[in-house]
């Protein structure tokens, strides 16, 4: 009888460990496949993120003006359909003429305060590029303090690139500054200082609808006895009053790298 009660335990006991060496097996099957299935779905992720990432360079890529990729702007239906006339009397007009400019030499009609700029081109059409650091430039006039009168119109066309922030600074004949135009890409926006304390900004919702962000835009102004006016494209953007009379102005391209400030067609009126 001891020895059938000793068996009887023995089965059990054989029982009892295999059981519990299933039970481990499973564990250890469920930890495998539950790391495999943590490993797929890492890759997984990885490959998601290295794909936006990928997304997001290639829409950064289209959204930067290419000067030589770019098509010339139609600035005669601009005019015709648009809300800025540029007045009559030329006082200073820069179209980068074929015949006075060089590709890779310095713009024939600027003179440059700070920075570096060069002329480039593509398809016979010249333009200005802004390099290293911050380039800003005004126009060779008889006099540079003092050639914008008490109404006037100025225009230029543009392209947004990478980083790039355009400003127009207005001064008075005692180099007092009277306003500054900021235009940049990355909020899409402009903004417009009357004083240190009193700025005026733009609907960059708007703006992102009237800014050709892979070519060329044109800007304009007009100022007209206290009253400014600011275009984008043919667009009315502001009209601003009671702005201070200026006698020159200077464009400058804040942190030019020689890859995105681009202007060309700059022509003054009165």
């Amino acid at each position: 009888m001891k020895k059938i009660y000793l068996a009887l335990m023995c089965m059990a006991s054989l029982s009892l460990m295999t059981a519990c060496g299933d039970k481990k097996s499973g564990k250890g099957d469920a930890k495998d496949e539950n790391k495999t299935e943590e490993v797929a779905n890492n890759d997984e992720q990885n490959a998601d993120e290295q794909e936006a990432d990928e997304q997001e360079a290639d829409n950064e890529t289209d959204i930067w003006g290419d000067p030589y990729k770019a098509e010339v702007l139609d600035l005669t239906a601009l005019y015709t359909t648009g809300d800025f006339k540029p007045a009559a009397d030329v006082i200073f007009e820069d179209t980068l003429a074929a015949d006075a400019e060089s590709a890779g030499e310095l713009p024939t009609k600027w003179d440059i305060k700070e920075g570096s700029a060069e002329v480039g081109v593509s398809n016979g059409h010249y333009f200005i590029k802004m390099l290293g650091g911050t380039t800003v430039l005004y126009p060779m006039v008889s006099d540079a303090k003092e050639f914008l009168p008490t109404k006037y119109t100025v225009e230029f066309e543009f392209m947004f690139g990478k980083d790039v922030f355009y400003r127009l600074n207005f001064f008075d004949y005692e180099e007092s500054g009277v306003g500054d135009l900021n235009m940049w890409y990355q909020a899409a926006e402009w903004n417009f200082a009357k004083t240190d304390d009193e700025w005026i900004h733009g609907d960059k919702d708007e703006l992102n609808k009237l800014i050709n962000k892979n070519g060329w835009n044109h800007f304009a102004a007009s100022y007209d006895n206290g009253n400014m006016k600011f275009f984008i494209n043919g667009k009315r953007i502001a009209n601003m009053p009671n702005i201070k009379s200026a006698n020159y102005f200077l464009i400058t391209g804040d942190e030019a790298d020689g890859e995105s400030h681009y202007i060309r067609n700059i022509r003054i009126c009165k």
